[in-house]
């Protein structure tokens, strides 16, 4: 986390659902056990993960009240965590007891765009982030995105939402939930993953029409997406229809950071190829568990990743068949 606190509440959410908020805030809590006194809970339905030894607090119908109403009576500095520019509106309404810091990171990549929409958002988040002590940033761009706010230099700590996996955690794919993965390992089938939002700046179908074109030459590898979360731009069910219209493709639905990772660590290469990221755990992990990835050049990437322009499916072609350690005809 970063910030010099000993003693924090965290504000967001524990998957279900499972998002990067989500998953962030789930590692940190076993990560920081020591310092993160409970975990606020701002999605009151779905299957929790157990976070002990840290305290999981359960809001009812009505979170954003629930929260109003623990803030009157913290004593604890409060850590937020928000996906984007709503979050700093949401502070505005919020009451601060005195001596109570807080933090706050906004985990979307898209701030600074978002705000340059709407005057009124722009001026009602400077008022929020004003009732901040210390706001963590991704990415050059979200500084950027403060510093318009009026945000002082001193108040801005870089950090990242990368928190390390702990392989014990992650083996072995579950066959269960996976059992098409386990047939492609037993026949040394490679497969390339991407994941992510059902959403357009993602480029998911960018990314299957480069894998149908190599299934027309006679690759036989297989392309696994991995989604998640709100269907913002209403393409979740035309990805569902192109993924299942072909044998070599499959997507899973909600599965949870273990799981994914599980996944991840056996494939043969990790492709994001995003229009707007903040920084992009799941490259990260890639790299960390020793897999190839390629990325777009959009934001600060973990070390490691090949990097490409956002249009640049070539990039993505060649690097699948360097990658591939099997081809066959269908």
């Amino acid at each position: 986390m970063g910030f010099d606190s000993d003693s924090v509440i965290v504000v967001g959410g524990i998957p279900e659902p499972v998002g990067g908020v989500t998953n962030y805030i789930y590692r940190l809590a076993r990560s920081e056990k020591e310092k993160i006194k409970a975990v606020f809970d701002l999605y009151p339905a779905g299957i929790k993960k157990d976070i002990y030894p840290v305290r999981h607090i359960e809001t009812a119908r009505f979170p954003l009240l629930s929260l109003f109403r623990y803030l009157l009576r913290a004593k604890d500095d409060i850590y937020f965590n928000f996906s984007g520019v709503l979050g700093l509106l949401v502070l505005l309404f919020l009451p601060k007891r005195r001596g109570v810091r807080w933090f706050l990171t906004l985990h979307n990549g898209a701030i600074k765009a978002r705000l340059d929409k709407s005057r009124v958002i722009r001026c009602l988040a400077a008022l929020g982030a004003r009732r901040v002590n210390q706001i963590g940033y991704l990415s050059p761009s979200q500084r950027q995105a403060y510093e318009s706010l009026g945000v002082k230099e001193e108040r801005l700590l870089k950090m990242t939402s990368f928190i390390p996996t702990n392989l014990a955690d992650i083996e072995p794919i579950d066959i269960d939930h996976f059992p098409e993965i386990n047939e492609f390992l037993k026949a040394e089938i490679s497969y390339f993953v991407i994941s992510g939002y059902p959403t357009k700046i993602y480029q998911h179908l960018e990314v299957l029409k480069v894998f149908e074109e190599l299934w027309k030459a006679g690759y036989s590898i297989k392309l696994v997406a991995f989604w998640y979360g709100d269907d913002s731009d209403g393409i979740l069910e035309t990805l569902k229809e192109r993924f299942s219209e072909n044998e070599n493709a499959h997507f899973y639905w909600g599965a949870d950071a273990d799981k994914f990772l599980s996944v991840l660590s056996k494939s043969s290469g990790y492709i994001r190829m995003n229009t707007v990221d903040s920084f992009g755990v799941a490259v990260a992990e890639a790299v960390t568990l020793g897999v190839p990835v390629i990325a777009t050049n959009v934001c600060s990437r973990y070390g490691g990743a090949n990097l490409v322009d956002v249009s640049d499916f070539g990039a993505v072609t060649e690097f699948v068949l360097q990658w591939n350690s099997h081809r066959g005809c269908d």
